[in-house]
């Protein structure tokens, strides 16, 4: 078993440091300098026109844009027809260039839940976590929407999988998990149209279930080989799929995900992306259910990134198991009488 102690020891770890490697100069930050000697243009955001979105207000307006976009991405795929990438890269514009607005959409990941369908919310939710260790590993909002775009477009190949594999309740075959696995290099061929202008797009979809220890596919690349966009991607697209349920698989507790991706520290993700993940996402992850030593059920509401045993929550249940609604947050690093036991199922809570 792993305790909460044993992970928040080796979030602090010293990361190994990162060297420059050829896969960089795939990022658009790189492309975009050499463009702008030849083109007089520097990224995404400057080579495109923002299309103003007059009905889009608030965060659930934007969240919900974000998934009305990947239908229309389905659709085109589905159609084979050119995806329209300035949609996107308009409203990730107004994200990148707002951080109160980004750390505002991230609870929305929770609100609507497995509403829907899991290939459509599935990239969205991905690109939120993306963005959050986009902004703490400094990224400038150029690099930003690069990031995005590349994040809700990395499983767009997972539209052309048959229905029968994608809706399948019971185990995959091996074969069924081998059409699946084409999805990378599926995504990179319908975006070819776009090979010249965006090369550092179809390189992360590409390479986006690489991981660091050569055990990843298509091209079983490792560590400096792979670039860093689909290194940040790989991390937050395995959180969402353990997070949420799918046709053949159950999603686990926030808390079992986040232990998982401990586990896999210097095999699978980069250290210094991993411990950058962990303390933007917690111990404790927003929605996760926690008992406090008094019995009292809570829900966290907000992490406390310097104490990730030390949550924010809104108290659900006493510690009679009665149903509370004061709506009150208890700040747990201010507390000094409650704290954290353990975790709680939702399916486990009190009825």
């Amino acid at each position: 078993m792993v305790r909460a102690s044993d992970i928040v020891k080796r979030m602090n770890e010293t990361p190994s440091s990162k060297k420059d490697s050829p896969s960089d100069l795939l990022r658009l930050s790189s492309f975009a300098k050499r463009e702008s000697r030849e083109e007089g243009t520097s990224s995404l955001a400057e080579r495109h026109t923002p299309i103003p979105y007059s009905e889009v207000h608030n965060v659930d307006d934007i969240y919900l844009t974000a998934r009305t976009y990947m239908e229309s991405v389905r659709n085109s795929v589905k159609n084979h027809t050119l995806i329209e990438l300035d949609p996107a890269i308009s409203l990730l514009n107004k994200i990148a260039n707002s951080t109160e607005l980004l750390f505002s959409i991230h609870p929305l990941t929770l609100k609507f839940g497995n509403e829907g369908d899991y290939n459509i919310f599935q990239p969205v939710h991905t690109m939120i976590y993306a963005l959050k260790i986009g902004l703490r590993l400094n990224y400038p909002s150029s690099k930003l929407i690069e990031l995005g775009l590349a994040t809700l477009l990395q499983n767009i190949g997972m539209f052309l999988v048959p229905d029968s594999i994608i809706n399948k309740t019971g185990n995959l075959t091996n074969a069924e998990i081998g059409v699946i696995k084409k999805h990378p290099e599926m995504g990179r061929d319908i975006l070819l149209p776009y090979q010249n202008d965006y090369p550092w797009l179809l390189e992360t979809i590409y390479d986006h279930h690489e991981r660091e220890n050569g055990q990843g596919y298509p091209r079983g690349l490792k560590g400096d080989e792979i670039g860093e966009y689909a290194k940040v991607i790989g991390i937050c697209d395995s959180y969402e799929a353990m997070t949420h349920n799918r046709p053949h698989k159950k999603a686990l507790m926030q808390f079992t995900s986040v232990r998982q991706l401990i586990e896999s520290k210097d095999l699978l993700f980069s250290p210094q992306i991993l411990k950058v993940f962990l303390e933007e996402m917690s111990i404790y992850p927003i929605g996760s259910y926690v008992k406090l030593n008094n019995g009292a059920i809570g829900r966290v509401c907000r992490t406390n990134r310097s104490l990730p045993m030390k949550p924010v929550i809104n108290l659900i249940f006493d510690g009679r198991g009665k149903k509370v609604d004061t709506g009150e947050a208890i700040d747990m690093a201010q507390n000094y009488v409650l704290n954290v036991v353990d975790v709680v199922a939702e399916e486990d809570l009190p009825k």
